[in-house]
């Protein structure tokens, strides 16, 4: 019984589907604690309703900074991996410009047929290659997008939901 090996498409395939598979779960954590933390502040404002003084409660003001912290740094996150993904695709256009520059040299000398056909199937076989490795570090980068721009929210909101559970002696 012979025993099959990844290849490596399989293997960035596998790279995906378990960086999706993490977000996907912080992104069900981020809307666990998110359902928490809106329930137990409209507690809070309902209460403030029948004691105006409660309004000048610190959670009142510090949840819109928290969003707010947590908007800029998300969007941080983001450039950063739209930078990671330009940088990969910036990349494979050199690479598929140093293959052609190798086929372009490789075919300036007299005229033969068998090396033209030799320099054009290298050329084929190269610009494949790196497109196929550009695609999935191209995937792998994009599936990151999510988690990166996830993760603030995540910790804002765990954060959150602590705090306000440990507040009303359930935590």
């Amino acid at each position: 019984m012979t025993r099959e090996t990844s290849t490596p498409l399989a293997a960035r395939g596998a790279e995906v589907a378990a960086e999706l598979a993490a977000t996907t779960l912080v992104l069900g954590e981020t809307l666990w604690a998110a359902q928490q933390t809106i329930g137990l502040r409209a507690v809070r404002l309902a209460a403030a309703g029948f004691d105006p003084a409660r309004l000048r409660d610190p959670e009142f003001t510090t949840m819109i900074w928290e969003k707010l912290d947590a908007a800029v740094e998300a969007q941080n996150a983001l450039v950063a991996g739209l930078w990671s993904l330009s940088d990969v695709w910036f990349e494979w256009l050199a690479q598929q410009g140093a293959a052609m520059a190798q086929a372009g040299l490789g075919m300036v000398a007299p005229p033969d047929p068998i090396r033209y056909g030799g320099v054009a199937s290298d050329y084929v076989e190269t610009s494949l290659n790196v497109a196929e490795i550009a695609c999935g570090r191209i995937a792998l980068e994009a599936s990151r997008l999510g988690g990166r721009g996830l993760a603030p929210y995540h910790r804002a909101t765990n954060e959150n939901a602590r705090r306000l559970l440990s507040a009303a002696g359930e935590g």
